[in-house]
């Protein structure tokens, strides 16, 4: 059978509605739990359909964190709280909700997941340092007050090292878990502002 021949319309129209559905299936699912006919069933789409788009379900799961990824600048909207610029307050409000499975998919992939997307999709989903770099830079440019020494790929790989933590929870210390992630997000503001605040 021939693959469906879709209008650029629709195709964007169908692309957004499986991204979109993909943060809630994460979050209920996780990766390896969320299969190609729950991502179809959330979207209202033939499973056939996927595969006009999409050519794995890691695939998909790399696209979902992309365009949850563009949804950055209405995150640190939100962690401004109407000012203009992000002092230490507000980014470590941003730190926060960067691993509160309400705003964000990480808190819902395992490093499992983090390896299999790694051994799936090596191009797309390996460390780039200037990738990353113009993304912290993106990210800076709605703060004030950052250190003129800032260190962007140390930065960077805290906030990694951060995000790994927040993934592997269940692997870590319960009793001191949030102190855990309050600590290091003092080490992520020092390394940006040189204070913490």
């Amino acid at each position: 059978m021939a693959k469906r021949v879709f209008t650029e319309e629709e195709r964007a129209e169908y692309r957004e509605k499986m991204l979109d559905a993909g943060f809630d299936l994460l979050k209920q699912y996780g990766m390896t739990h969320m299969s190609v006919a729950k991502i179809t069933e959330a979207a209202g789409i033939g499973v056939s359909t996927f595969y006009n788009f999409f050519a794995s379900k890691e695939e998909y799961v790399y696209e979902v964190l992309q365009y949850r990824r563009r949804k950055i600048p209405e995150l640190i909207r939100i962690a401004l709280n109407g000012k203009e610029k992000a002092g230490p307050a507000e980014t470590r409000t941003y730190l926060k909700m960067m691993i509160d499975e309400r705003y964000s998919v990480f808190p819902s992939l395992t490093p499992e997941d983090e390896k299999r997307l790694l051994e799936m999709l090596p191009e797309q989903v390996r460390p780039d340092l200037q990738k990353e770099t113009e993304t912290s830079i993106q990210f800076f440019r709605h703060m004030e007050g950052i250190r003129p020494d800032v260190n962007i790929p140390l930065v960077a790989n805290l906030i990694k090292v951060y995000v790994l933590a927040a993934e592997g929870k269940e692997m870590l210390h319960q009793a001191v878990f949030d102190v855990t992630m309050e600590r290091m997000r003092d080490l992520i503001l020092y390394e940006i502002f040189g204070r913490t605040e």
